[in-house]
């Protein structure tokens, strides 16, 4: 396992080290290959999931919002995210987007549109998650894609290609959501953010919120939906919580990142 570094500037020189070690990666995207996105695969439904380091593991904060339990139980130490070789892999791809932008944002839009042709070559609905372990405001990430031409994000140069995103931003602080048809964004409880929760559902948006173990039929008065049937959010009915069970480090959560059924 990768050692936790003390200071900003040494996780920043770590995040160097590896991408230097391991230079540039061949793919960004990963697909299909995590259990809850495999499922999306008996809705004929191909999910490609960009995975960076989260919080501040790199050095710089690409979750600004996350609390203390989130920070902790991040499904960053769920499955093959605890794995070191998939941690270095992430650091070095962070390293990537923060150092080399204009090259990281080429590369993504090349492999986003061979992930779509693939996909809809063996006649799967492709959709794609930019914030796999981030939070980043990608509706405002503009490039020069390959063909010269400025675009204000991925979702403006991929307008037939479903995004969707999990975020602890509120409607409000991202309005550019709102503009974009493609792109689906469910909001993450939290235990700071209660109230920003019920703000994000009176504004529309669909809540997620952890359980510990088993997930009631409301929440807060709000029907819940199984969160972990698949990860094809944008097929869930607004106006729900999606419960997901807590996973990895969050099975030990006590900060009340996690919650019981009749908890708030």
């Amino acid at each position: 396992m990768l050692v936790k570094l003390s200071t900003k500037q040494a996780r920043k020189r770590r995040a160097k080290d590896l991408f230097g070690e391991i230079g540039i990666p061949r793919k960004l995207l990963n697909i299909n290959n995590t259990y809850k996105t495999a499922k999306g695969l008996d809705l004929d439904v191909s999910t490609a999931i960009l995975y960076l380091a989260p919080y501040d593991e790199s050095g710089v904060n690409l979750c600004p919002k996350a609390s203390k339990g989130c920070a902790r139980s991040c499904l960053y130490t769920a499955g093959h995210g605890s794995m070191d070789v998939v941690e270095r892999a992430r650091l070095s791809k962070t390293h990537y987007y923060l150092r080399k932008k204009a090259a990281f944002m080429l590369h993504l839009e090349k492999d986003i549109a061979a992930f779509r042709r693939n996909a809809k070559r063996r006649g799967l609905v492709p959709c794609v998650r930019l914030n796999g372990t981030s939070d980043i405001h990608w509706e405002r990430k503009g490039f020069v894609g390959a063909d010269g031409q400025w675009y204000e994000s991925m979702m403006h140069r991929f307008p037939d290609l479903q995004f969707y995103d999990y975020t602890k931003f509120t409607p409000e602080e991202r309005p550019g959501v709102a503009e974009l048809d493609n792109y689906h964004v469910t909001f993450s409880r939290a235990e700071d953010n209660h109230d920003r929760a019920m703000q994000a559902l009176d504004g529309g948006w669909n809540v997620a919120v952890v359980f510990r173990k088993h997930l009631p039929e409301t929440w807060q008065g709000v029907p819940v939906l199984d969160g972990d049937v698949s990860d094809v959010r944008f097929y869930d009915k607004p106006g729900h919580v999606v419960g997901l069970k807590a996973k990895g480090q969050a099975r030990k959560d006590t900060s009340g990142f996690v919650v019981d059924g009749g908890e708030r």
